[in-house]
């Protein structure tokens, strides 16, 4: 083979090459684009999170929050319920007590 030969078979080889690289050259970019638009549409809708969080989520745990609030500053402490539990055993107890005594009391007479 000719060097003529073989420099016109490498360049045919680097022609194709360039023709390859081309064809991905414009997948890449296509990809590319795509991906620019995927993120603009990401953007968009991060955005439109945002908004709903600012203005329909936060507001709401706020409510909540302040709700809670209320209940734990109504709500007796535990120590006053348990003393008021404790009481009413004992007055049931006196009741049952008294109640046996009138029974008594009005079987005598």
């Amino acid at each position: 083979m000719k060097n003529e030969e073989k420099i016109l078979e490498i360049l045919e080889k680097q022609g194709q090459m360039l023709e390859q690289h081309g064809k991905l050259l414009g997948v890449i970019q296509t990809d590319a684009t795509n991906l620019k638009t995927d993120v603009a549409d990401l953007k968009e809708h991060v955005v439109k999170i945002e908004i709903t969080q600012e203005n329909v989520i936060i507001p709401s745990i706020q409510a909540l929050a302040e709700g809670q609030a209320n209940l734990l500053a109504t709500l007796a402490p535990k120590n006053r319920v348990e003393a008021l539990e404790d009481e009413v055993a004992f007055m049931k107890s006196v009741v049952k007590i008294l109640s046996q005594e009138v029974a008594e009391l009005k079987k005598a007479q």
